[in-house]
């Protein structure tokens, strides 16, 4: 009985890790639905937000350990105030560039750049909200104190796929300057943890 017990899981473990491997040249697309937990640096009071987060990613395999992958990713980042019940969204527009290593058959590590477009940025505070690039403005209209529309970040995490199905999650390491003509260098902390699809 043991052995038998020992042999459908060996054929489970072998079922499995061959829908988990690929073969090179052979590419997926994948849609991707998820949430981003993300702050700010260097700002006062600022508590972890957390949003939806949804996109695309097309990945070709080099060999059937390495693969590059592209993708669309529309994300809400920003941050929450408690103190004053306030919460600051940026709305963008990502390009998640990624190498990734298969350790395992499924598990694999990655790590590459994110490019994004800053589509709107608001400031919601007791049921009102206020566009954020209007008020910038109007207040330093003279100066170059402006919010920057372009965002770089570099993406390090992991996956594991099972049967088609993949959980990924990654943190963005922010590289560009959320504001340009002021002292306080302050940028995106992101945490991406997303579930997607193989097709």
């Amino acid at each position: 009985m043991k052995k038998i017990l020992v042999m459908v899981v060996a054929a489970m473990m072998a079922i499995v890790g061959a829908k988990a491997q690929h073969r090179e040249g052979e590419y997926s697309i994948q849609p991707r639905v998820g949430v981003t937990f993300s702050t700010l640096t260097n700002t006062d009071d600022a508590k972890m937000k957390v949003n939806l987060a949804y996109g695309v990613e097309f990945e070709h395999y080099i060999t059937e350990q390495f693969s590059v992958a592209g993708g669309l990713l529309f994300t809400n980042q920003g941050t929450k105030y408690d103190d004053d019940n306030s919460t600051f969204n940026n709305y963008y527009c990502a390009v998640p560039l990624t190498a990734n290593y298969y350790v395992l058959p499924g598990l694999a590590l990655k790590a590459g750049l994110q490019p994004a477009y800053r589509v709107k940025t608001n400031m919601k505070k007791d049921g009102q909200t206020y566009d954020i690039d209007k008020v910038m403005e109007f207040l330093f209209e003279d100066t170059d104190v402006k919010m920057n529309k372009f965002d770089l970040s570099i993406p390090v995490g992991l996956s594991y796929e099972y049967n088609g199905i993949t959980l990924d999650a990654r943190y963005n390491f922010g590289v560009t300057k959320l504001f340009s003509g002021v002292d306080d260098t302050v940028l995106n902390q992101v945490i991406t943890i997303t579930l997607g699809y193989k097709l």
